[in-house]
């Protein structure tokens, strides 16, 4: 990377996540090559169960011109079986341009949390699906494995894998290093894999869960909107419950419509690896 490249305004890589790089681990101060106005639409949580929201907010986001999606797949969702007529759904979207990523197994947290902390990160923050926030590195890496075996089975080879509520254990994130997929995500960054760089870029996400959870979802989204209008990457992420109340539908959409009104351009979270990539 020359001189004139470190000064380039706009494009910044993100402080190391702790949880994955090294503190002495060094990164460039910039990238080049990104665009200036990206947006990511990322739909969490696509699986047979939620199937019907998941094409709901789908519909809306094509009708809006919001395209390519990645969407983000879970194999076996509360220990579901296969359903053929969702999968050959995803791949239609596929086919049509849409990005398939990993995203956990079974979407919930197998282990019981230890002490009040835990408690209250991996079942009250995430209703108790924060399926890798405490894996050991064997089951990780088994359920790793595993999920990309099932989207192999249907002829796509994921690059990204997306663990639920963005959360993972020191085991998750070595036995994720080991995995050939280009790149994870957290709450705040795109993350290269296997050692980086990453890129800051804070999830615009709703919580539906309950009155107080949507009311605040709205506030905190329309300030960090403003907050990020000049970042090069937005990221739009839905999930399936914001298709059905009213006010996330309102407040995601109204996000969306700012976003294009900015003239950002959609792109999978693929894309926006591939762009890191080759900065990197």
């Amino acid at each position: 990377m020359t001189e004139a490249s470190r000064r380039t305004p706009g494009i910044r890589v993100a402080t190391p996540d702790p949880a994955f790089l090294p503190t002495s681990h060094a990164l460039p101060q910039e990238l080049q090559g990104l665009a200036p106005r990206l947006l990511t639409a990322v739909l969490h949580d696509v699986a047979p169960a939620t199937w019907a929201d998941c094409r709901s907010l789908v519909d809306q986001l094509d009708e809006m011109g919001i395209r390519p999606l990645s969407l983000l797949a879970v194999p076996r969702y509360h220990g579901s079986p296969r359903d053929p007529a969702f999968e050959r759904w995803l791949l239609r979207r596929a086919a049509a341009g849409d990005e398939l990523v990993l995203h956990g197994y079974e979407h919930r947290d197998p282990l019981l949390p230890q002490g009040g902390w835990q408690r209250l990160r991996r079942q009250w923050y995430t209703h108790g699906e924060g399926e890798f926030s405490a894996l050991p590195y064997a089951e990780a890496r088994r359920r790793l494995t595993a999920g990309r075996r099932w989207l192999e089975s249907m002829g796509v080879r994921p690059a990204g894998f997306v663990p639920p509520a963005w959360l993972m254990s020191a085991g998750s994130w070595q036995a994720l290093r080991e995995q050939p997929l280009l790149y994870t995500c957290t709450l705040r960054q795109v993350v290269l894999l296997p050692e980086g760089p990453t890129l800051s870029a804070m999830a615009q996400v709703w919580s539906a869960r309950s009155p107080w959870r949507r009311m605040a979802s709205d506030w905190w989204n329309a300030g960090l909107l403003r907050l990020q209008a000049e970042r090069p990457l937005l990221r739009l992420e839905l999930h399936p419950l914001d298709a059905r109340h009213a006010l996330p539908r309102r407040s995601w959409h109204e996000v969306a419509t700012a976003a294009m009104a900015q003239r950002r351009q959609p792109v999978t979270l693929l894309q926006v690896a591939r762009l890191l990539e080759s900065t990197a």
